[in-house]
């Protein structure tokens, strides 16, 4: 047979197995013989109907690089977040934000133990301290300072803590949750919280002034070898600010307030100049060392207090006049002179200020308006001492509160304590100190007027 009809045989016996749907097992002429020909099989399809698609099988030795990719995309989220992370936390450290968080979150934990230790505590209580050195609110309780002693009490008249500092001249400066005490004839202070002790230091020189913000800020003036004196600023972490080194002719402080946002303070201090002693009031930012705006006070007045009430309130208290000052610019805006009387306490405040004068041998009641007008002056007898609120004035006598309003007249007379008035004090409640009593200061079943024991 030859070649070509071999062909033509191959050729119909390829047709035959199409038309039966068979597959041909000949092979395709030029070939090695190992490939064949499939005739594909008839596929009977429903009418309306489309068929499915039939998937693309992957090859055995071809893998997906979807999950590689993914993974990848994973370890990159991964590293992006970590160091979103480290920037954060190194810029937290860098601003001290870490810092007044840690606190905040202990100051917290304080206040919910203290809650839940309420039932224990009540008014009235004794505190142990008969004769204190100081008395100042804590978080609505309050601590008390003698010449051993430290206690502290929380705002639902439970004792939460006392200790002895050991120190000859112990001195205290209350924040907002937090207090120091400092020895004044030392270089050692400790910080304490309501409920335990915080931190302990010791300084190269003695300490000479310690102030507290409403944060926790503290500002600690110490001497200075080379200096007049230097104010150094912790955060509520002890962690230092800020620090400034005076010159004799800027003087030494004697008195220090922060700024309600913390950001700024003021620091009165005390210089001789041109051959007499003068006072000077500077108005300076914890995040600048550049000197700023300053208030000379009049020749001869000495500073003994310093309220930074608001933005542009701060009221400075001399012996021989009290001016509200403007610390933008340490402008004087307002002022009263004592006009040659002697000043024995002094309440200021952001709406009137109480003065207790003796005036000509007899003490007197003297108060003022916001901008220190004289609002009304009335004796006060043999009274000593002097809170006032917002809408009340309460006089310390020998065996008596008194109550009087801003306008002069009086409310009501409270005198049946056991031991002469050492203090009142604004707290979660209005108390009164007497002996080692605190005690819940309420007016009389009969006074005139029962709403001012609520002032806060």
């Amino acid at each position: 047979m030859s070649k070509a009809d071999k062909e033509r045989q191959a050729r119909r016996q390829r047709m035959l197995a199409r038309e039966r749907g068979h597959t041909s097992t000949y092979p395709i002429p030029g070939t090695s013989g190992d490939i064949g020909l499939r005739t594909p099989q008839p596929v009977r399809r429903s009418r309306g109907t489309t068929p499915p698609p039939t998937p693309e099988k992957q090859p055995d030795n071809v893998k997906s690089f979807t999950p590689l990719i993914q993974q990848r995309q994973r370890r990159h989220y991964t590293v992006l977040a970590v160091l979103v992370l480290c920037i954060a936390a190194a810029v937290f450290v860098f601003t001290g934000a870490m810092s007044a968080s840690i606190a905040l979150l202990g100051d917290a934990a304080d206040s919910l133990s203290l809650y839940f230790n309420r039932s224990d505590g009540g008014w009235p209580v004794n505190t142990g301290i008969s004769e204190p050195i100081q008395i100042a609110e804590l978080a609505g309780g309050f601590v008390e300072l003698d010449s051993e002693d430290v206690v502290v009490y929380s705002a639902y008249g439970a004792k939460v803590r006392s200790f002895q500092p050991g120190y000859a001249r112990p001195v205290m400066a209350v924040g907002g949750t937090h207090f120091v005490v400092y020895n004044r004839a030392g270089s050692e202070l400790q910080v304490s919280s309501r409920t335990k002790a915080l931190y302990t230091k010791t300084f190269d020189n003695s300490i000479l002034l310690c102030a507290m913000s409403n944060n926790n800020t503290l500002a600690v003036v110490t001497e200075s070898g080379r200096y007049a004196a230097q104010l150094q600023i912790f955060d509520p972490s002890f962690r230092q600010t800020y620090s400034w080194e005076m010159t004799q002719n800027e003087g030494t402080p004697i008195a220090v307030a922060f700024s309600p946002d913390n950001r700024q303070f003021a620091a009165g201090t005390l210089a001789a100049r041109q051959g007499q002693l003068g006072c000077k009031v500077y108005f300076m930012s914890t995040s600048s060392n550049s000197e700023g705006p300053a208030y000379t006070a009049s020749q001869g007045s000495m500073l003994l207090s310093l309220d930074w009430q608001s933005e542009s309130r701060v009221v400075a208290v001399f012996d021989t006049y009290i001016a509200v000052l403007d610390p933008r610019t340490a402008t004087e805006t307002a002022r009263y002179d004592f006009g040659g009387a002697t000043l024995q306490s002094a309440a200021p405040g952001q709406r009137q200020t109480a003065l207790l004068l003796n005036i000509r041998g007899g003490n007197s009641l003297v108060t003022l308006d916001n901008d220190l007008t004289p609002l009304a002056e009335i004796p006060a007898r043999q009274a000593y001492g002097i809170k006032a609120t917002d809408t009340a004035v309460y006089l310390l006598c020998p065996n008596a509160v008194e109550c009087y309003g801003f306008d002069g007249v009086q409310n009501w007379v409270q005198d049946n304590f056991s031991a002469r008035p050492i203090q009142v004090l604004k707290a979660s409640e209005l108390l009164v100190f007497t002996g080692s009593r605190a005690e819940v200061l309420t007016p009389p079943d009969n006074a005139n007027n029962t709403n001012n024991i609520n002032d806060s």
